[in-house]
């Protein structure tokens, strides 16, 4: 056993928010069901209203049914609740109604792209926005640019969506993996200096490897296996797995002193308890990151102690914003808001402000321009649109997970907040577009 990892396991370090994240294909395991939370009363997919004469409809891309499932609810209720506080509780914007048409998006990019397009040509969708799946988003981001209209993606955290693949229709409302890697910083290398990575095989698993290998390596860390940019220092596994014993067990033959896990939706709770009876947590310091509120109840208990980054917790943080957001998502749902109701409520705000800006018109070159640059107040606090690459930067907390069986579900403490330029991500828009700044 690793004598230094074991005494830095008590403040093993939870860092990639797979964070729950968001950019993912179907699991098989069902999502804990220890929190429900239901959906927004937004009428569904198949049964959208016509928009009114003169409405802005806005096409709210969810997963209700696939391996995301248990993010998508957070970011309907978000949404909702952000457009009732930026709107006053109108829902108008420059006197224009505003139509929400919700689309189970699901996992697969060419579902989404086919509810995308039928939000846009069917429904008279200009704004795309949402979803939780990184492959879907990318997919649909091209789309949005097909058709000349804004789409405002989250959670998605695939760095791709305003990196390599960006396009200038397409903004962030939530964060990316790379912000999760920087707000870790050299706290990793406290923890050991031989590592090795578990991510899912898929674009967001593969652009949250890429950031955190590319942290670790830079502060001078190097990985057991795969120690090359494509393979990221990383054990890649499909999201649907059930049975994690192969993986775990490549890991412990590395004999690494960190383990850092990226994953999403519901298999993070047989992969903790596959990792405990192998003796994975034994060996080596487990680094991840903190999970929405049912996967820390079902599947946290052994990681007490434990400190790392968390998207977003409704309980650390007291602004107008977030007071309202916890209110309002406590007297209509029953709970407090969970991991991605943040960036929901945040891609509300942007776009009824970018509307404002506009006089309610969803032209896309107009709201381009109001969009880029942008600042406003979130429930993180204050958040700014880099005009250069539509990043989104903000607040990133770094949490100490305290116990996961308080009746609220307050479950973490802060330990820093991170301010937004320090965990700013470089600029990855393609040279050729000459918008990265020098």
């Amino acid at each position: 056993m690793n004598t230094h990892a074991t005494s830095l396991r008590a403040r093993a370090l939870f860092a990639s928010v797979a964070l729950v994240l968001a950019a993912c294909q179907g699991a098989a395991t069902p999502a804990p069901t220890a929190v429900p939370v239901k959906p927004t009363d937004a009428p569904k997919p198949t049964e959208a209203p016509k928009p009114a004469a003169g409405a802005v409809t806005i096409g709210l891309l969810t997963d209700r049914s696939a391996s995301l499932a248990i993010y998508g609810p957070m970011l309907e209720n978000g949404f909702a609740i952000g457009l009732d506080y930026a709107t006053k509780g109108t829902n108008k914007v420059a006197g224009k109604d505003i139509k929400i048409v919700i689309k189970d998006a699901g996992d697969k990019p060419e579902t989404g792209i086919t509810l995308a397009r039928e939000a846009i040509e069917k429904d008279g969708a200009k704004i795309l926005t949402g979803v939780p799946s990184s492959a879907v988003a990318l997919a649909v981001a091209g789309l949005a640019k097909d058709n000349k209209v804004i789409y405002n993606a989250c959670p998605a955290a695939s760095p791709d969506v305003t990196g390599k693949g960006f396009n200038e229709y397409t903004f962030r409302a939530g964060r990316t993996s790379i912000q999760d890697a920087l707000t870790m910083g050299g706290a990793l290398l406290q923890l050991g200096k031989k590592f090795i990575q578990i991510a899912p095989d898929n674009a967001f698993g593969q652009g949250s490897a890429a950031g955190f290998y590319a942290t670790v390596k830079g502060l001078g860390g190097a990985f057991v296996t795969n120690d090359d940019a494509k393979g990221s220092g990383t054990v890649f596994a499909p999201l649907e797995t059930t049975d994690f014993t192969p993986y775990i067990n490549q890991i412990l033959d590395k004999k690494a002193d960190v383990l850092i896990v990226t994953w999403a939706g519901a298999g993070f709770v047989p992969m903790f308890q596959q990792m405990q009876q192998l003796g994975v947590f034994k060996s080596m310091v487990v680094a991840t990151g903190m999970g929405d509120n049912a996967t820390l109840k079902a599947g946290y208990s052994t990681a007490l102690g434990a400190v790392g980054v968390s998207v977003y917790h409704y309980s650390l943080f007291s602004n107008p914003e977030n007071d309202y957001l916890v209110k309002m998502h406590k007297d209509k749902f029953k709970t407090p808001p969970d991991l991605f109701a943040e960036c929901g409520f945040n891609s509300a705000v942007m776009l009824v402000k970018a509307l404002e800006a506009t006089g309610g018109d969803p032209d896309a070159a107009k709201m381009i321009k109001a969009l880029e640059g942008m600042k406003f107040n979130g429930p993180k606090g204050e958040y700014t649109v880099r005009p250069e690459d539509h990043v989104l930067l903000q607040p990133m907390p770094l949490v100490k997970l305290l116990n996961t069986t308080d009746p609220d579900f307050k479950f973490v403490e802060l330990v820093k907040l991170l301010k937004p330029e320090e965990t700013a991500p470089p600029c990855a828009v393609p040279a050729e577009l000459n918008r990265c700044k020098k």
